[in-house]
């Protein structure tokens, strides 16, 4: 219904509402809540959103990205989490792709052993990961972590020794 005031034709709110409702659901919008992906299987196929999703488990924010053109981050708000359902809400902050690998090792993420400008994986066992998050994507990863230490890292070619590792703790 066109309701007309003063001459001009306007739309009702409860219309232009349903009109975009349709537009987003027609683009794609993000709507899926969480990802989970062994790392032979990247989560980067499952929907990216920028807004925060709904969390399974203890909710883990990540922030990467680049302080200058040689040191980037990796930021977690917790390094200690319980043992069970964990779900990173992982936001690329930065200017280029990054992406989020979870290891399995007693080793501190620091002294990882490395192969050339990355880490070797091989070396490890990879839990999950989440591949090419582009600047200014939100993605969601919800996993299930057993006890043990945690090396989180960014494994593209020469951003883990710029700065893109953490440690995280699951007791």
């Amino acid at each position: 219904m066109l309701v007309r005031r003063n001459g001009a034709v306007r739309i009702p709110a409860v219309v232009a509402a349903f009109a975009v409702a349709l537009l987003l659901a027609a683009c794609g919008g993000g709507g899926a809540t969480a990802s989970q992906a062994p790392a032979s299987q990247p989560a980067s196929e499952a929907p990216q959103s920028a807004a925060p999703q709904e969390t399974d488990g203890t909710p883990v924010a990540v922030a990467l990205g680049e302080t200058d053109p040689s040191h980037m981050y990796m930021k977690l708000d917790t390094t200690t989490v319980p043992a069970g359902p964990v779900t990173f809400t992982i936001t690329n902050e930065g200017v280029k792709v990054h992406e989020f690998v979870i290891l399995s090792t007693d080793v501190s993420a620091k002294d990882l052993e490395m192969n050339g400008d990355e880490v070797n994986e091989d070396a490890y066992t990879g839990v999950y990961e989440a591949e090419d998050i582009q600047p200014g994507d939100t993605t969601t990863l919800s996993v299930n972590l057993e006890p043990g230490h945690y090396a989180l890292i960014c494994n593209i070619k020469g951003h883990f020794r710029m700065g893109m590792f953490g440690d995280l703790e699951v007791s």
